[in-house]
């Protein structure tokens, strides 16, 4: 876009003026305000080559310098039989150059200035005479009415292009608006789920970039955990930045470690470790956790029509981080709450444990096992977490089962099986009144339930059986036959997975069978491992 135009996004007077005049039969220049031509009279043929000769632009250029600045309030006569009609354009009330249009009048043919342009621009003049005879016929009266015409043209458009503007700062500061009440709507809508912190940073950088011109966003974190529980010493960064994101890493984290004042918001330039030249404008804005500081959210490389940083910029940060500080609050708090919760869910099953000293670990062990195997069938992170706690608690209820029977190492009799197959029912009992294990309970009663049917204690059967249950029991199933019990040793991991695949359709859920197959062991061996090693040790501790 030319230089004028390039001063309105929506509107460009000269174009529609130029257009308008071209009907009118008037050629039309666009000056600067020192007088220099910047765009001429866009015509083919005869017409364009007279109207862009030398010896005319020179006329005009001289005419509308000699203006100073100021208004014409006549047409300025060139010549015996031309006119030049000047009209000033007005940007934010400052001169921002002229509009130019060519009046001829009736006895041009005549005068020195049209046999002048024809011969600088080497035309034949006979011809020439014919393609500008049809333009060639104003006076004095009607050049001064062609005048009029263009000045209200001119003043109708820059009335236009102000309220344009006008209308487009309106829109701008709407999507302003709401590019910030969405962002603070769904921070806030993140802020109840605290068991996920690097997903709600990760999801409000995600909403900076989107909203903002900016190359890239971040968020350092101190390397404190108190000051910044659960997220201390990350980095996240979102975007497309210059350099490679390794690099910008060590920049932004150079950067937040040299400031001198962390508490307040910065806006620096030209950085050491930035790409390119040290980088454009970078925004800091401090992340404060009860008036501490955790850590800082960055913008830089800004682009967009303005490259420099705006109070809508600094604003959204400012937001942003205003909601990062209390959501790590209560992030830390959940994560105290949950470290205090399976504290307590490992106590009891240790409790249980104790109760046997051969299913030293077994709770642990499927708990480990069952969440390898909801991850490895598609569950989601939290599903996979509930998995894993209903495993823990899944034989509960054998605190409930007498000691002997627990231990006893021969065949249990009728009335002592029954009494096995009481705890997972007693389980449910002692679990069912609390809140926050509502969705595991099923784990917990029916991870003895069979495919077939055949299971206790209700004799469900297929879908029937609640899936956490299903996995429950393949978990529970292999650690028992891989452990060793009061009645027998434990078995071969080759016969142990020849049992879970010839059970499948009868025992287990055939779907979940290959899957479980699949999982990686290492880790359990190692669990087993350390099993053997602690009940050897309480061995010892007994016997002495």
């Amino acid at each position: 876009m030319s230089e004028l135009g390039s001063q309105r996004n929506h509107l460009d007077p000269y174009e529609v003026v130029a257009a308008r005049c071209a009907e009118l039969g008037l050629a039309v220049w666009r000056c600067n305000p020192a007088g220099i031509i910047i765009s001429e009279p866009d015509e083919e043929g005869l017409l364009g080559l007279w109207h862009n000769a030398s010896t005319l632009s020179q006329k005009i250029a001289r005419a509308v310098c000699e203006l100073s600045g100021q208004t014409p309030t006549e047409p300025i006569k060139l010549d015996t039989s031309c006119w030049a009609i000047v009209v000033p354009v007005m940007w934010r009330n400052r001169l921002g150059g002229y509009i130019v249009a060519l009046a001829l009048g009736e006895d041009l043919f005549e005068s020195q200035l049209f046999a002048d342009a024809c011969e600088s621009a080497q035309l034949d003049v006979a011809a020439t005479r014919r393609c500008l005879r049809g333009r060639a016929g104003l006076n004095s009266k009607s050049v001064q009415q062609a005048m009029r015409l263009v000045r209200w043209m001119v003043d109708d458009l820059e009335s236009v292009g102000e309220l344009d503007e006008t209308i487009s700062g309106f829109t701008l500061q709407l999507g302003n608006a709401y590019e910030t009440i969405d962002l603070l709507y769904a921070l806030g809508h993140s802020m109840n789920e605290p068991n996920e912190p690097g997903q709600f940073i990760t999801a409000a950088l995600d909403r900076l970039y989107i909203a903002m011109d900016f190359a890239w966003v971040a968020a350092v974190f101190h390397d404190d955990a108190d000051a910044a529980p659960v997220v201390h010493g990350r980095f996240y960064a979102r975007g497309e930045p210059t350099m490679p994101q390794s690099k910008l890493r060590k920049a932004c984290r150079d950067l937040v470690e040299s400031i001198p004042t962390p508490k307040e918001r910065h806006i620096l330039s030209d950085r050491p470790g930035f790409d390119p030249d040290g980088g454009p404008q970078i925004i800091l804005q401090p992340i404060l956790r009860s008036r501490r500081l955790a850590g800082f959210l960055l913008a830089g490389e800004k682009g967009g029509v303005d490259p420099q940083v705006s109070s809508y910029d600094t604003h959204l940060l400012e937001a942003t981080g205003s909601y990062i500080g209390p959501f790590l609050e209560n992030a830390s708090l959940y994560e105290t709450q949950n470290r205090m919760f399976l504290g307590t869910l490992h106590a009891l099953t240790s409790a249980i444990d104790a109760k046997d000293p051969y299913t030293h670990g077994h709770s642990e062990r499927v708990a480990y096992l069952a969440a390898q195997l909801a991850s490895a069938i598609g569950f989601e992170h939290d599903q996979v977490e509930r998995v894993h706690i209903a495993g823990l608690v899944h034989d509960i209820g054998k605190i409930g089962v007498p000691e002997h029977i627990l231990s006893k190492p021969g065949r249990l009799d009728d009335a002592e099986m029954n009494a096995i197959r009481e705890h997972p029912a007693i389980g449910h009992r002692i679990l069912q009144d609390i809140p926050l294990l509502d969705d595991i309970l099923p784990g917990v009663l029916y991870h003895h339930e069979r495919w077939d049917g055949t299971g206790y204690p209700s004799g469900l059967a297929g879908d029937k059986i609640p899936l956490i249950a299903r996995i429950i029991g393949v978990a529970d199933t292999f650690d028992a036959m891989s452990s060793n019990r009061a009645y027998r040793p434990a078995l071969t991991r080759d016969r142990v997975l020849a049992e879970i695949r010839n059970c499948a359709g009868t025992q287990f859920d055939p779907d979940l069978v290959e899957p479980f197959l699949g999982i990686d062991l290492a880790e359990y061996d190692r669990m087993v491992e350390q099993a053997h090693a602690e009940s050897a040790k309480s061995a010892i501790s007994r016997a002495a």
